[in-house]
């Protein structure tokens, strides 16, 4: 179960990173009202991960309806319908996810995310960075994780490897086999 404070830690990424309100510009406008907001949606998402659930949508509604009564009367999950209170259903949570990646849908071929996801995403990772790390590092790997790559070794007389976002690293391991081969790592540090 999460925690008022990683509530707050996620409605301020959110927040910080501007998206939901760019999200809603871009979803069609609707006779009726809509009871669940992108900004809901999205913190659905990041309570369910952050719950370690599986990604799907009836977890996300889960988690939403799993908030204290007043957190879910604020974020909109629960809504004064004129026959009393509605909580948000598994249709409303596929309806808005639906019109979310339906707008954030892929325009470019070869797989290639469209702009609008992939600002998206930039903007929610970099919200997510607190303000004392922003500028600490040039890594390029937010989460610390080394990228395995292939590539072939430089050339005789060269530093440039075939890949050059590729360098070479001594490869230690504790399985059986050669110990401390060459290999193709890109090391973000």
């Amino acid at each position: 179960m999460t925690g008022p404070a990683t509530l707050t830690r996620i409605e301020d990424i959110i927040d910080g990173s501007g998206v939901a309100p760019r999200i809603e510009a871009l979803l069609p406008a609707g006779v009726r009202h809509r009871q669940l907001r992108v900004r809901t949606l999205i913190l659905g998402m990041q309570l369910t991960l952050d719950d370690r659930r599986p990604a799907c949508l009836t977890e996300i509604r889960k988690a939403l309806i799993a908030l204290p009564g007043t957190d879910q009367v604020r974020l909109g999950v629960i809504e004064d319908w004129k026959n009393g209170p509605h909580q948000l259903t598994c249709r409303q949570t596929g309806r808005t996810y639906g019109l979310v990646a339906d707008a954030l849908d892929k325009e470019h071929a070869g797989g290639a995310p469209s702009d609008n996801l992939a600002g998206v995403c930039d903007d929610l990772l970099e919200a997510s960075i607190p303000a004392q790390y922003k500028d600490a590092s040039t890594a390029l790997a937010v989460d610390w994780t080394d990228v395995e790559t292939f590539s072939r070794p430089p050339r005789h007389g060269t530093t440039q490897c075939a890949g050059p976002e590729a360098s070479w690293g001594h490869r230690n391991s504790n399985l059986p086999g050669p110990k401390g081969e060459m290999s193709p790592a890109l090391y973000a540090a």
